[in-house]
């Protein structure tokens, strides 16, 4: 059912980043190609190059590739993919998201999305204003 998806997992920063890394495995055993881009604050959770290794792709986290000035296109990546899926997505990036804010990659990218987006919070319950007594 997911042999040769195309999918774009966004990581944000956030202690569930490290699930990212079995999602990715999961993912391609699966037969899915995967591409990451992550938030600057998920890789101080995890990093890109343990997800590159699982993808066997590239990780991107900055609209520019290196010093050259190369450019990290988030209108390609936003097209490339069947499906993004954001996950974790922190309630920073959720409310960016909410109201069109972009300031980073990932959101650069979620906003040029052709393609329908998965989006699984990380937030605890315990925590979270809806289910306080």
């Amino acid at each position: 059912m997911l042999q040769n998806k195309k999918i774009l997992l966004g990581v944000c920063g956030s202690i569930a980043a490290y699930k990212a890394a079995h999602l990715t495995r999961l993912l391609i055993k699966e037969g899915v190609e995967v591409r990451v881009v992550m938030t600057n604050a998920a890789t101080k959770f995890i990093t890109p190059l343990t997800l590159a290794t699982l993808s066997k792709n590239p990780v991107l986290s900055d609209f520019v590739k290196d010093k050259t000035g190369q450019w990290n296109n988030h209108v390609e990546l936003g097209l490339w993919a069947d499906v993004m899926i954001i996950a974790p997505a922190s309630a920073n990036t959720l409310a960016k998201m909410a109201h069109g804010l972009c300031d980073n990659l990932l959101l650069a990218t979620y906003l040029s999305a052709r393609c329908p987006v998965m989006i699984a919070p990380a937030m605890d319950l315990d925590i979270s204003p809806l289910h306080k007594n």
